[in-house]
């Protein structure tokens, strides 16, 4: 490598992650999701009100709706059974003036939105009676009943005040009666709870799931007697199966225990967030801050003449750097395509660097930005891998018979090179190879959004009935 070898040093003692840290940081997890079962102001582990998973042989056509960041998406699914659906679904992208109105003129515009849906694909099944729709929502709520969730903020740039601390199920469900549509909104989760029933759904038994992309977050099957939290007058304190899923919103990890093995890019980062302080654990092992991580070490070094200085040493100003030297203006597809160049000289790398920020870079520029990303993401996967290994010892699930079954959702877990080698990898320095070959089963997810949306609206709709 011609990389500074005194830089390549620094880094990877910055970055390192010994495998004797594992056994600590692992307990400390456990630690923390037990202590997020009993206390508030804790990890969240935020009950769902779902309190049990598919078996595969769930069978129905029912309507869901993901209401993400950029998209609406509104999706008919046909279960058949034995793992089998059948998925048919519009994308509409919500508008800025969507984003910024108000919530109620969103909410009637998903409705809207519903009845076209309804009118191209549903249009045989409308008069047959009551259709339920299972809505995924991807902001954070209070979650009072499974089809009861009061909004607490926006967050994605959406701006509609007029709806925050209102029930936004009840909101959708008043424009949906206002069209006269036989829908009914019964059930309100989160993406992670929706990757969670959609994997058992095909992989009966899976009873985690979780997302690596953007950001990261983890729903399980929990037994409702650990569930300490739950006041005995709350609508979810008894439970038909004694179990609940919980969302964990393990993203929090750290946050008080100081547990993480963090750097002063990894502070200087978390000063510079939206929220110091919070989601420690996310901002170590998510694609949005891994590759902000990498960004805030290249603008590091360019600036202390370490990078781009065509052999002169010479600082590079901010002004020189471009959207280098700008938050965010390095996403995790450009650091994943950076650490997949394997070419001799490291085209690739070359040529992005200098179509996109104008910098010209020698061969050992590209090596040290390709160990950088490497670095990062290499502990990324491997803290990722503390937070399976804590769960799966909290349950204690490799003293059953059955094999440990782990649903993955997200665009650093299915795209980013290595990073799926390198959790694996952490896993078996966790427990050993030969167990974690004969034992634990990473699965990628399909539709958590859609087909988990979809799932939970028929498992509330079954449960509703057994109370009829």
């Amino acid at each position: 490598m011609n990389a500074n070898p005194g830089v390549i040093t620094d880094l990877t003692k910055a970055f390192a992650f010994p495998i004797s840290a594992y056994d600590g940081l692992v307990e400390q997890f456990i630690k923390e999701l037990h202590e997020g079962l009993h206390y508030e102001q804790r990890m969240p582990m935020i009950p769902t009100f779902v309190y049990e998973l598919p078996n595969g042989q769930e069978k129905g056509v029912i309507l869901s709706l993901d209401l993400g960041g950029t998209n609406l998406r509104v999706c008919r699914t046909t279960l058949s059974g034995n793992g089998e659906f059948d998925i048919t679904h519009k994308k509409w992208t919500i508008s800025d003036a969507l984003k910024k109105g108000s919530g109620k003129d969103l909410f009637s515009w998903i409705a809207e939105r519903i009845e076209e849906f309804l009118s191209v694909e549903c249009s045989p099944m409308q008069v047959e009676g009551n259709y339920p729709l299972g809505m995924t929502f991807s902001f954070p709520c209070e979650q009072l009943d499974i089809n009861v969730g009061k909004l607490l903020t926006w967050t994605k740039g959406f701006r509609g005040m007029d709806v925050v601390g209102h029930d936004v199920v009840k909101i959708l469900q008043d424009c949906i009666d206002a069209r006269h549509l036989n829908v009914t909104v019964n059930s309100l989760i989160n993406d992670t709870v929706g990757t969670l029933l959609a994997t058992t759904y095909k992989h009966p038994g899976c009873e985690i799931g979780i997302i690596f992309g953007t950001g990261t977050n983890c729903a399980y099957l929990e037994d409702q007697s650990e569930i300490a939290k739950i006041k005995p007058n709350a609508a979810n304190f008894k439970s038909p199966t004694n179990q609940q899923l919980i969302n964990t919103e393990w993203g929090a990890f750290g946050n008080t225990s100081g547990a993480l093995p963090a750097n002063d890019y990894d502070r200087q980062l978390d000063a510079r967030s939206s929220y110091p302080g919070k989601q420690l654990y996310e901002k170590m092992v998510s694609g949005l801050y891994v590759s902000e991580l990498a960004r805030s070490v290249i603008h590091d070094l360019a600036k202390g003449g370490q990078l781009f200085a065509e052999g002169s040493n010479k600082p590079k100003a901010d002004a020189e750097l471009g959207d280098l030297a700008i938050k965010e203006r390095f996403d995790g597809a450009m650091m994943g395509g950076i650490e997949g160049d394997e070419s001799p000289n490291l085209d690739a790398i070359e040529k992005h660097f200098l179509t996109t920020y104008n910098l010209k870079t020698s061969k050992a520029d590209r090596e040290t930005i390709k160990y950088i990303c490497q670095l990062i993401s290499a502990r990324a996967a491997r803290l990722s891998a503390v937070g399976i290994a804590a769960l799966i010892k909290k349950r204690k699930m490799l003293t059953l018979s059955k094999k440990v079954i782990v649903g993955i959702d997200g665009s650093l877990y299915n795209k980013y090179p290595h990073f799926k080698q390198h959790l694996e990898g952490a896993l078996n320095e966790i427990f050993d190879a030969p167990t974690v070959k004969a034992k634990i089963s990473l699965i990628t997810a399909e539709d958590g959004s859609g087909v988990g949306g979809a799932i939970a609206a028929y498992l509330a709709s079954k449960h509703a009935s057994s109370h009829a």
